[in-house]
């Protein structure tokens, strides 16, 4: 049995069960909060998170290289964390969205990160896929 994140304390203190969830549902909640967490956020391990949000900003490198190194990131912190899951391969697609608002006279651009793992659980050797979109860098044109 797997506990659904976010755990819901107060559902549990009212008597209630907590929810749960398949065992490839909490892997994928995982890799979420792996994927979202910087390093030191986690106060019991603070190399618990991703190296990804001190790529964020990065500029020195070009966009390929900037791509791999988040792809190996996402690899590396999975494979460290995440030990239900093999043989894990990450596709990372970047792209810019240019979001206008009208109402405040300013364009903001952000650069939309989708991934997506595949990998093979490993106590039964069934696929696992999982994929999430992320928006980083807010840039903003007046």
């Amino acid at each position: 049995m797997y506990y659904k994140l976010p755990f819901n304390f107060g559902q549990v203190i009212n008597g209630k069960d907590a929810e749960t969830c398949s065992l490839g549902e909490n892997i994928a909640q995982h890799i979420q909060l792996l994927i979202t967490t910087k390093f030191g956020e986690n106060h019991f391990d603070p190399k618990y998170g991703n190296a990804i949000w001190e790529l964020e900003f990065e500029r020195a490198v070009n966009e390929s290289k900037w791509t791999d190194s988040f792809k190996q990131a996402v690899i590396d912190v999975i494979m460290q964390y995440e030990q239900r899951i093999t043989k894990v391969h990450a596709e990372i697609r970047a792209e810019l969205i240019e979001k206008t608002w009208d109402m405040r006279n300013y364009t903001e651009i952000k650069k939309k990160v989708t991934i997506l793992i595949k990998a093979i659980l490993t106590d039964t050797g069934e696929k696992f896929s999982f994929k999430t979109e992320l928006f980083l860098s807010p840039m903003s044109v007046d």
